[in-house]
C-alpha cells in the first residue's frame, strides 16, 4: 500500500467514525490516475485546465465509489447550471477536495434530506482573516483562547461553515456569507450552526448540526439534515484546537 493510499484510508476511517449510520464515504487522490469520466461529465469540464480536470475526475471517482458503498450502481454525476453536482434522483451527496485528497459522501434521499462535506489543510488561519470567517460572538470567544491555538480553531470555524453552507444549499439554493452562521463546538468537534437570517425554507434560528475531525494534516467537516427535525439543544463553545 502506497503512502497516499494509507493516507486516504485513514481519512475514510475517520469519516466513518463520525458520520451517522446510512452515510457512505469514499476518498481518492487528485494526483492518482482516475477512472474515465462519463461523456456528460467530460463536456462539463472540457475547457478546464489539466489540474482542475484531474481534481474533478478524482471527485467523481470518489462519488461513484460512495454510491457503490450504498449498494447503488455507478452513474454519471453531471454539473448543474450553478456548478453543483447533480446526483441520481434517490441520492443526496456532497464532494470536497484539497490539494491531496478528494472526499465524497452519499446517502439515500429517504433517510437524509441533504449532506455537506469540506476538507481543509490543518494550517492556522492568519489573524487578519479572522473577521472574514467569524461573527463578533465567535471572535470574542476566539480571543479567550491561547494565542497559538486561535488560527487552528478559526480554520475549524471555516470548515464547519463550508460544510453547513453546502448542506443547506441543496435545499434552499440560497447563497450567503459566513456571517449568516453562528457556530459553537463541543470538545469532541461536534458543532451547532445557527442560521442568523432566513435562507429559502430555513428560518432564522434554524440549527444545523455537524462534526469536524482532525486527521493528520487535514480537517474534515460534515453536516447532515436527516428526515427528523433538529433539536434546539446546543452547547457552549469548548474546542481548544
Amino acid at each position: 500500500m502506497t503512502m497516499m493510499m494509507r493516507h486516504n484510508s485513514r481519512l475514510e476511517l475517520a469519516a466513518r467514525a463520525v458520520l451517522p449510520t446510512g452515510v457512505a464515504v469514499s476518498v481518492t487522490s487528485p494526483t492518482a490516475e482516475p477512472d474515465p469520466l462519463w461523456p456528460v461529465e467530460e463536456r462539463a469540464i472540457s475547457q478546464a485546465i489539466p489540474a482542475r480536470k484531474r481534481e474533478f475526475a478524482a471527485g467523481r471517482m470518489a462519488a461513484r465509489r460512495a454510491l457503490l458503498a450504498l449498494g447503488r450502481a455507478p452513474s454519471a454525476i453531471p454539473v448543474g447550471d450553478d456548478r453543483a453536482p447533480i446526483w441520481p434522483r434517490a441520492i443526496v451527496g456532497s464532494i470536497a477536495h484539497d490539494d491531496t485528497a478528494c472526499i465524497a459522501v452519499t446517502a439515500e434521499r429517504d433517510r437524509f434530506k441533504a449532506l455537506g462535506v469540506d476538507i481543509e489543510p490543518s494550517t492556522p488561519v492568519e489573524a487578519e482573516l479572522f473577521q472574514e470567517i467569524c461573527r463578533p460572538e465567535e471572535l470574542a470567544w476566539l480571543r479567550q483562547l491561547p494565542f497559538e491555538s486561535r488560527g487552528m480553531v478559526a480554520r475549524r470555524f471555516f470548515a464547519a461553515k463550508e460544510a453547513v453552507y453546502k448542506c443547506q444549499y441543496v435545499i434552499s439554493r440560497k447563497i450567503f456569507g459566513f456571517d449568516n452562521l453562528s457556530v459553537v463546538f463541543d470538545r469532541q468537534g461536534r458543532f451547532d450552526a445557527r442560521l442568523m437570517k432566513d435562507a429559502g425554507p430555513f428560518e432564522a434560528g434554524t440549527i444545523f448540526k455537524g462534526m469536524t475531525a482532525l486527521v493528520g494534516d487535514q480537517i474534515l467537516s460534515f453536516c447532515w439534515i436527516g428526515e427528523g427535525s433538529h433539536s434546539d439543544e446546543s452547547f457552549p463553545n469548548s474546542v481548544t484546537g
